[in-house]
């Protein structure tokens, strides 16, 4: 399965009759098992595309789809947006449950086996009954990855899930969604402002320009992710982080001078 994102173009209503284009000409396929992180100067539409992607929005023009030799079965797409979204009421088992209440109905076994599963994967065992109070930043984090997991969707997408986080917490999810992400394989597109994250994450690391958005360049970075902390490879790492702040930063002055209509 492959996710095709078909000349996409999106803008929405500015007031007084005039249009903000958001997003202009994006092409990109995401081959199955890849891991694609969208990085670009704020305000460049990378949410928009998520959303787009997750049906959320429908497209100005342009198409998204999935292609490959088996789409017989209904396709899942989960989305992990910045806040967790978990609601206050229900416990970690029953918020990670939620997803499985809607279309995805399970014999009650199976349902608690599937539940339990991404308990253990994400880390939470022992904490099945606690409230979302409860628990730390990163740990309410985990639930809403494994909410998001528990439908075993075919295409994932993250939205800045650990921008709200502090700098050692987040370094400690970053490398717990490598670990994660090695065990599911799932396709996966991921939004972010964190440079450093981009390319310690991603297969591909794709550049948006600013407004409107355009696909700037693709990077592929080839070293294997459980040695992208290794000494050998920091020069590299290094020069790949100066590439993409080059471009976010050159873009953000660019805007910055732009004179509005």
């Amino acid at each position: 399965m492959q996710l095709v994102i078909d000349h996409i173009c999106q803008s929405f209503p500015a007031g007084g009759g005039r249009v903000l284009p958001v997003l202009e000409d994006i092409s990109l396929t995401l081959r199955e098992e890849e891991f694609v992180a969208l990085v670009g100067p704020s305000g460049c539409g990378k949410s928009t595309l998520l959303n787009l992607c997750a049906g959320l929005l429908p497209p100005v023009s342009g198409s998204i789809r999935f292609t490959g030799d088996d789409l017989t079965a209904e396709l899942r797409v989960s989305i992990v947006f910045q806040e967790t979204g978990l609601m206050p009421w229900r416990n970690v088992y029953d918020n990670i449950a939620f997803g499985l209440e809607a279309g995805h109905l399970l014999p009650p076994a199976e349902r608690d086996e599937r539940i339990r599963h991404y308990i253990r994967l994400t880390g939470l065992s022992g904490f099945e009954k606690a409230y979302p109070h409860q628990l730390s930043g990163g740990m309410r984090q985990r639930v809403g990855i494994a909410r998001a997991l528990a439908v075993r969707p075919d295409l994932l997408l993250m939205d800045e899930p650990f921008s709200a986080l502090d700098a050692q917490t987040r370094l400690l999810m970053q490398e717990e969604l490598v670990s994660l992400w090695e065990k599911t394989r799932l396709t996966t597109l991921y939004v972010t402002h964190n440079i450093r994250e981009a390319v310690m994450l991603a297969d591909r690391v794709v550049l948006l320009s600013r407004r409107p958005g355009r696909v700037k360049d693709i990077l592929e970075i080839r070293i294997p992710r459980a040695e992208r902390a290794l000494p050998e490879h920091s020069a590299e790492i290094a020069g790949l982080e100066s590439r993409i702040w080059s471009h976010i930063s050159r873009d953000a002055r660019e805007a910055m001078t732009e004179v509005q209509p």
